[in-house]
């Protein structure tokens, strides 16, 4: 165990949520250190709360959600078990990063499906927790797992064999999802399905006025179910909700009366040419669109304010759009630094009227708790959008956390009243979440599951907990 004294253990969050006690920390680096670690803790009746690389920013960083757990930083376990070139998957630890993974993958047929976060943070804690890449949720990359039980033992799933293998998802059933959003296990391991890379990769970009949001986010909802041939995750984002007083801040560079509309086209010449045809008539009633760029993603300058997502578009991690928005120049420097950051992740209806309805009512928080909001739509299919609403604070003013606190909490509120039900929780919330929007019944199943598997619950309490 560690010394808790050093100022790198201690808390540390930069959304400003209430400090939990810690037990203590490990660093584990090998799966029989994992399964030592979990059946001493079981013998002695002491909580674990394993993290990845612990940058869950805005949810609680590195926090556990209950007091006095031991905390398992798995962050040494930074092994790529496995790369399989032919069927596209990597077999990685919970410590590889989406920098260290995308690296290896340089110069394959093969790219990553990165994520707008840090190039440090883990890939499988945010697929475990269905974070959204740039091409697809993250939780459609999740094709096995190896996890260690509460009694030590280890399981697989989904194909993934005990010496590391993936073989592909085989007879019988499959218990991968179990693990996502859940507290059954340690996770040791991930087979991750890759991404082909495509013959070419254009980037969607354009500035829209604020009064035509509901009508671009059902724009781009016709453009999604009438086919979009190529591939990518597109976004309707930065769309602020500001206060008409307070002193609330929002990242360099957003400005209110603009939301934006992005993200990639991948495929053949021939498919992207057709999908930025379609779009652009699927855009054609909203004011603004017919400025849309689409450019091709490898010929932005470094010096475009496209140049980040025409990286992370070609499954190229990046920093700089987490560094420009919270004011820093490491991410070290997050947890600690002057720009503090909430996130609340729900559905978001994808039809016009109602996406200016949900927007009329957060505004009402927004302006009741005088504390700034930024929205975004992450179109994940044809069928649904992850919302990710952003809320900025300044650590350094009086009141300015506790407001932003009240905003997330009152905000889930109206989200949940207006049929917007949360997909992803953070520390203060991830039980209450469950409980919320899931029957008697499957909460009943998910209690006998976890009593079975972890009779004393003592494997991430309260994360996602029933």
């Amino acid at each position: 165990m560690q010394d808790l004294s050093r100022p790198e253990l201690r808390s540390r969050d930069v959304g400003g949520h209430q400090p939990r006690s810690l037990a203590g920390i490990e660093t584990p680096r090998t799966l029989d250190e994992v399964r030592a670690l979990v059946r001493q803790a079981m013998t002695a009746r002491r909580r674990l709360y394993p993290i990845s690389t612990g940058r869950n920013w805005g949810m609680g960083s590195a926090m556990p959600v209950t007091d006095d757990n031991l905390v398992v930083d798995l962050g040494g376990m930074n092994r790529v078990r496995g790369l399989d070139l032919e069927a596209g998957f990597a077999v990685i630890e919970p410590g590889v990063t989406q920098a260290q993974l995308a690296e290896v993958l340089r110069g394959t047929p093969w790219m990553l499906n990165v994520t707008a976060s840090c190039a440090d943070t883990s890939v499988i804690g945010n697929a475990l927790d269905r974070g959204d890449g740039c091409i697809r949720s993250r939780v459609h990359d999740v094709a096995g797992i190896e996890a260690v039980l509460a009694d030590g033992s280890v399981v697989t799933t989904g194909g993934l064999d005990p010496a590391g293998r993936y073989h592909g998802r085989v007879a019988g059933p499959d218990l991968t999802s179990s693990f996502v959003q859940h507290n059954l296990g340690i996770v040791t391991a991930m087979a991750v399905s890759l991404v082909p890379r495509p013959q070419t990769i254009a980037l969607v970009h354009g500035r829209i006025p604020r009064d035509q949001a509901g009508v671009a986010v059902g724009a781009m909802t016709g453009f999604l179910r009438r086919g979009n041939p190529a591939e990518g995750l597109m976004r309707v984002r930065e769309l602020s909700l500001t206060p008409g007083h307070g002193d609330w801040v929002l990242p360099a560079g957003v400005d209110p009366s603009l939301f934006t509309i992005l993200g990639p086209l991948m495929g053949s010449d021939a498919t992207v040419e057709l999908a930025e045809e379609l779009l652009r008539k699927a855009l054609i009633e909203v004011e603004g669109a017919e400025a849309l760029r689409v450019v091709d993603a490898t010929e932005v300058d470094a010096g475009d304010p496209l140049y980040p997502r025409a990286l992370m578009a070609q499954g190229i991690p990046t920093c700089m759009g987490v560094h420009n928005a919270l004011g820093v120049t490491s991410c070290d420097q997050i947890d600690e630094g002057p720009m503090g950051f909430l996130a609340l992740l729900p559905l978001m209806p994808m039809h016009a009227r109602k996406t200016e309805h949900v927007l009329a009512a957060l505004q009402t928080a927004v302006d009741a708790h005088a504390t700034a909001l930024m929205a975004e739509w992450n179109l994940v299919s044809r069928h649904m959008a992850n919302g990710v609403m952003q809320i900025f604070f300044d650590r350094g003013a009086p009141d300015a956390a506790h407001r932003a606190h009240q905003l997330r909490n009152d905000g889930s509120c109206v989200l949940r009243a207006n049929g917007c039900a949360i997909y992803r929780s953070d520390i203060d919330h991830a039980a209450a979440d469950v409980w919320s929007e899931t029957s008697t019944a499957s909460l009943g199943m998910l209690h006998r599951l976890k009593t079975a598997l972890d009779p004393d619950g003592l494997l991430s309490p309260g994360r996602y907990g029933a």
